[in-house]
């Protein structure tokens, strides 16, 4: 029996040993204190119960690995604070969803954290953001930035160390200066890029030609806004969302044929000028569509019931007739024809409008 009690003593000890190894892990110092800051500038034992006393790794929405802390989910909390300067000592951190709160005040810059993956900060009341916030964030697949008051900033080109991106979101987060040509060369994975109801200028670089970019929301930039053509769309076949409506964009329409994805095109509130091709109004993925409020000349299109929702009022345009589907006086087809050569110039903006 003696034998038996040892035998067992000694099956059990790596197991006690063991569990005795994750106890310690679990209170890693520089994590434990890094949370504890968190906590302190959150007001987080009042909102989320996360007791002093505790260890950071049993609080809720905190997740740890082998001791460290690889997620804090805290959005949509009520949460009102700033971010202590604790917060990249985090160094195992893959998600950060900070998302819906009242959280306020300057972004401590997150350099340096290789397996941050997800970031959620939309939503919030920051202000300001470090120029070397995105540096070294070398696993980051995930941004949004989302209506935030930031002071106006620029996407800094530290953001190419995050080569596996899949979406970037900014939308109304103050954003200046122009549409970086990074996000068509860095990101092969890129899906969804969208910067909104900002201040960017200029133009779509040529380089998103061929990107396999899903969705992209340039609309409502404020000030000058953006401008120039848009023909390096004909070769994004992967698109299944534009949005580049409230902005100055001008020049014929492009080819949309190689476009087979592409479900919803907003384009109105621009100064596009000639016909709407026909490659668009046989668009068969096509279900919505805004064109109103701009410079379209020709026949009034007409599209296939597929188009469920059409924004498009014959009277804002300089169409040649207000009924769809009417042909031109081909004495207008010639001028079209001349205008078409010169790319449609805003100059003949009034061509054969009735």
């Amino acid at each position: 029996m003696e034998t038996s009690r040892h035998l067992l003593f000694f099956f059990f000890l790596p197991a006690v040993l063991a569990l005795a190894l994750i106890a310690d892990a679990e209170t890693n110092a520089g994590d434990a204190a890094a949370m504890r800051a968190l906590s302190r500038s959150l007001g987080a034992d009042r909102a989320l119960g996360w007791s002093a006393s505790s260890d950071p790794c049993d609080w809720r929405h905190v997740t740890c690995v082998d001791g460290r802390v690889t997620a804090i989910q805290i959005g949509n909390q009520s949460i009102v604070g700033t971010l202590p300067p604790e917060l990249p000592n985090l160094t195992a951190l893959t998600r950060l969803e900070l998302q819906s709160n009242g959280i306020f005040g300057e972004l401590p810059s997150l350099a340096g954290l290789s397996s941050l993956q997800t970031l959620f900060l939309h939503d919030n009341d920051f202000d300001f953001i470090p120029s070397g916030f995105f540096s070294g964030l070398t696993s980051l697949t995930t941004v949004y930035l989302d209506n935030n008051p930031f002071q106006s900033w620029e996407i800094p080109e530290s953001l190419r160390d995050s080569g596996g991106l899949v979406n970037f979101s900014a939308n109304s987060a103050n954003v200046t200066g122009s549409v970086p040509n990074f996000f068509a060369t860095a990101f092969p994975s890129l899906n969804l890029l969208a910067l909104a109801f900002n201040s960017l200028t200029g133009q779509i670089h040529a380089s998103f030609a061929g990107t396999g970019i899903r969705s992209l929301w340039l609309n409502n930039q404020m000030g000058s806004s953006l401008s120039g053509g848009i023909a390096v769309v004909h070769n994004m076949t992967g698109l299944e969302e534009l949005w580049l409506h409230s902005n100055s964009f001008n020049g014929p329409l492009p080819d949309f044929s190689g476009l087979t994805k592409l479900r919803d095109l907003q384009l109105r509130d621009n100064q596009f000028t000639g016909p709407v091709p026909s490659s668009l109004t046989s668009l068969k993925s096509l279900a919505k569509l805004t064109l109103t409020n701009n410079l379209l000349q020709g026949p009034v299109p007409v599209f296939p019931v597929s188009v469920k929702d059409l924004d498009l009022d014959p009277k804002s345009e300089s169409f040649c007739l207000q009924k769809p589907g009417i042909p031109c006086d081909p004495r207008v087809d010639v001028l079209l024809s001349i205008a078409s050569s010169f790319g449609y110039p805003l100059r003949f903006r009034t061509i054969g409008r009735e």
